[in-house]
């Protein structure tokens, strides 16, 4: 049928209808036969399924509705022709076998089950319609209910009025065909779950693209922040150069993930002015050397808890774990704390509430079998609430030694008990070091930390001196060549 549409379409002059068509694929849905009223003549009533690329689908109801008029118009002609009756004709994405796609089925079905099993609500704020009126013409497409004439009604009836589908009922339902549709489709689909006017929760946003990244880089593709909206980041997809994509592929086996956290806009005390520059610094070399990367800028403590727990849960899928954090400090009573910036610690009881204690991330890395984990600590200055807490014995400067779990290594910006320099120029000392260091090619991880600590030690004429605790079990570089 799709032959004998396509030429025809060039033989009456249809060039651009044809052109449309010889791109899709017609499907025959379904036959019933009848008798003409008058006289012996059988015809078949039948539906077509017309399946269109991502690329022209996105765009049909506002540049093709010419073309598809006279598409239409003629495959009833020629059906006729043929002794078929048209009852309808659906246009739906495009089906494609899953050795065509890029983006194979099984990844994305790792997606959607990930997404349903997190909990997130794939139209986020939006109304389920809402959120789909956005990507499809719902008008064009078939209802699944013979009670409405088009998807629009459908969908209206079943998640506005009586909400009676499952919460993952899109990523099965065969008009959007999420799991075999073009590229062009799944990607706008998934570009819109994260767009500030479907979601503001920033861990949401934070999780989805995790997820998103972690599965496509198979397939040689990432989300990235492209622009923003209303100070809002705006997130578009592109493919990841030849170079990123094998160095991926060759490290599959030691998948990396991180989390990086910057606090410097604290309410109570006075802001620190380059937390947040050394966790984008550490955050896009971490990028650059295959690491996976959460990033939290600024959180307050129940965020900062989510962010850890998050990280931690997802550790299971990785060989190596790696967590920075830049900002305060503290250490009471021997146990060691991150200070979220909305703490107000009035005094030391507080501090057991109103932080996170630094072994809940070392718990997560104890729990999961990664081969290495790396906890990285640029929080060891001055406790800004230390002057209204008085005279004290429980709490001291800097921060405690802790005693790395096997297969650890916990890395401070400074000796036990003593303070580290903000730094004078966008970074702090102790992360600028770092990052000068991090991707030396071939250098071991208990080597690169020692030529920091020299580094650190020489910039700060001796008052500075980072320390690490390890017991590695297994060699680690983060640019092996």
């Amino acid at each position: 049928m799709q032959n004998e549409l396509h030429k025809w379409l060039n033989d009456i002059g249809e060039i651009d209808s044809a052109r449309l068509i010889s791109e899709c694929t017609i499907d025959l849905l379904s036959v019933e036969t009848l008798f003409e009223l008058h006289g012996d003549r059988m015809f078949d009533l039948v539906d077509f399924k017309i399946g269109v690329p991502g690329k022209y689908y996105l765009k049909l109801s506002s540049n093709f509705q010419k073309e598809i008029e006279v598409i239409e118009t003629q495959l009833k002609e020629i059906a006729t022709a043929q002794s078929m009756i048209v009852d309808n004709i659906s246009w739906n994405p495009k089906i494609r076998d899953d050795n065509e796609l890029q983006i194979s089925k099984i990844v994305r079905q790792d997606i959607f089950d990930e997404i349903t099993i997190s909990e997130i609500p794939w139209s986020g704020r939006l109304e389920e319609l809402d959120f789909l009126s956005r990507i499809f013409d719902l008008s064009t497409m078939p209802s699944n209910d013979s009670r409405f004439k088009d998807a629009y009604q459908d969908i209206h009836k079943h998640c506005v009025m009586n909400i009676d589908l499952e919460n993952d009922w899109v990523f099965t339902d065969r008009r959007f065909d999420l799991l075999h549709c073009d590229e062009d489709t799944l990607l706008k689909f998934l570009s819109q779950t994260i767009h500030p006017v479907s979601r503001r929760e920033d861990k949401e946003i934070t999780l989805l693209i995790e997820i998103y990244n972690r599965n496509l880089s198979i397939s040689g593709i990432e989300f990235y922040e492209k622009s923003k909206i209303a100070g809002k980041p705006v997130f578009s997809h592109r493919v990841i150069s030849s170079n990123e994509n094998s160095t991926l592929n060759k490290e599959i086996t030691k998948r990396r993930f991180a989390l990086v956290v910057g606090c410097g806009q604290y309410e109570f005390v006075e802001h620190l002015k380059n937390p947040l520059n050394d966790a984008i610094a550490i955050k896009q070399n971490l990028e650059s050397l295959g690491f996976e990367v959460m990033h939290l800028e600024n959180p307050n403590l129940k965020d900062l808890k989510i962010g850890i727990d998050n990280f931690g849960n997802a550790l299971a899928k990785y060989d190596v774990g790696l967590f920075y954090f830049a900002g305060h400090g503290v250490q009471v009573g021997g146990l060691n704390y991150l200070i979220p910036v909305d703490a107000n610690l009035k005094n030391e009881r507080t501090v057991e509430y109103d932080c996170v204690q630094v072994d809940r991330i070392l718990s997560h890395m104890e729990h999961y079998s990664t081969v290495v984990n790396i906890l990285i600590l640029d929080a060891c200055r001055n406790n800004p609430f230390e002057r209204n807490w008085g005279r004290s014995i429980s709490s001291q400067r800097g921060f405690a030694v802790m005693s790395a779990p096997t297969g650890s290594l916990i890395a401070y910006a400074t000796s036990p008990g003593k303070t580290a320099s903000d730094g004078e120029g966008k970074n702090g000392l102790y992360t600028e070091k770092l990052i000068a260091e991090i991707k030396t090619v071939n250098l071991a991880v208990p080597q690169m930390f020692q030529k920091v600590r020299n580094a650190v030690k020489e910039k700060s004429n001796g008052d500075q001196v980072p320390w690490e605790s390890t017991s590695l079990t297994a060699d680690f570089y983060f640019n092996q060549l």
